[in-house]
């Protein structure tokens, strides 16, 4: 089975994570909508969560929000999953990629997480650059569209809103 959740922003006591790390059996994966939090403050809270997190031996996929560490993110090796590009953060942890269609459980599901951060968290610091989609995310995202017939069964991504002002 398939568990969804998001905006997780460090918080190992985040009761939808919590749940899943109790009740998940072998054959179950929680997708991550965006906001992990993963090395995204220099605190020993953040660096405790990351820890922790990294530790789960539940089956994870991450899909990026705005509040991640981006160059962290990218440290990890990228390799082919689920008919798709992902990151390897553990052996139970991944990232899928923005622009990916990944076939899970017989069902598609195209990804385009990120997010444009309001100027009240760039002015405490709190972002990365990377957090908006490049050019090259759009155009994979439009060829793989294409490969895929403009059809998928899901679509995953984060909130995104434009701020104004």
């Amino acid at each position: 089975m398939i568990y969804f959740i998001a905006d997780v922003h460090g918080d190992i006591s985040f009761a939808g994570l919590n749940e899943y790390i109790q009740k998940a059996t072998d054959d179950d994966l929680l997708i991550v909508l965006g906001d992990v939090g993963l090395n995204f403050e220099k605190t020993d809270e953040n660096k405790r969560f990351t820890e922790q997190f990294l530790s789960v031996d539940k089956k994870i996929a991450l899909i990026d929000g705005n509040h991640e560490n981006f160059e962290y993110l990218n440290s990890f090796p990228e390799e082919d999953l689920y008919g798709g590009k992902v990151r390897r953060l553990t052996e139970n942890i991944v990232l899928l990629k923005r622009g990916n269609i990944y076939n899970i459980e017989n069902k598609t599901f195209f990804v385009f997480g990120g997010c444009k951060s309001s100027p009240k968290w760039k002015e405490k610091g709190l972002w990365y650059p990377g957090e908006e989609p490049s050019e090259d995310e759009i155009k994979l995202a439009l060829k793989n569209f294409e490969k895929y017939n403009y059809t998928v069964d899901y679509i995953l991504t984060h909130k995104y809103e434009e701020t104004l002002g």
